[in-house]
């Protein structure tokens, strides 16, 4: 997906007025056997938050130690705390909707995700017509004079409020906060 000036415009008119749903996942690892062990969105209105969500999610497969370092969430504390994944997905689709444009902070590793979870699940991937805002892309494209792209560094120099604290919650509205801010000011 190729981040032209017409999906930029597009992007800047539905911050303004529209729906959009920022989201998060934090994972078991990321190869094709790992799963998702959190998911959160932010969904804002014309701009202005609306309502979250965060679940956290039981993985059927082994944490791998690298992304428990990462998020610390360990394997008992999602057994305790965590959702069947099938739960997780309908929750998430439920809040996401048909409306929406979808924002991540790197969708191609989030979007691989989810799709991961929906064949291993047999679910449907509800958002497969959705529209996508990647602020990884959108930053690169606006911003070219940054030292990185990476979401800490947008928070830093954008500046935004929020932390990048590897909580898929924390992390949806920090994203949700660099896209608002790489777009302010635009016709």
């Amino acid at each position: 997906m190729r981040m032209t000036k017409e999906r930029i415009e597009s992007f800047s008119a539905r911050a303004r007025r529209g729906r959009v749903v920022a989201f998060d996942t934090e994972t078991t690892g990321g190869t094709a056997w790992d799963e998702i062990c959190q998911i959160a969105a932010a969904e804002f209105i014309d701009g202005t938050l609306a309502r979250t969500m965060a679940v956290y999610v039981r993985p059927t497969c082994p944490m791998n130690p690298w992304a428990q370092a990462v998020h610390g969430l360990s394997m008992p504390f999602l057994r305790e705390h965590g959702v069947a994944p099938e739960e997780a997905m309908e929750r998430f689709f439920g809040f996401l909707g048909g409306d929406a444009l979808l924002v991540a902070h790197n969708t191609a590793f989030d979007l691989r995700m989810l799709r991961q979870e929906c064949c291993k699940f047999d679910l449907c991937f509800a958002c497969a017509d959705t529209e996508i805002c990647d602020t990884l892309a959108l930053s690169r494209r606006l911003r070219p004079d940054l030292p990185n792209h990476k979401l800490a560094t947008l928070i830093e120099l954008l500046p935004v409020d929020g932390v990048n604290s590897h909580d898929a919650l924390d992390d949806a509205l920090a994203c949700a906060g660099a896209f608002f801010k790489l777009l302010e000011g635009r016709p």
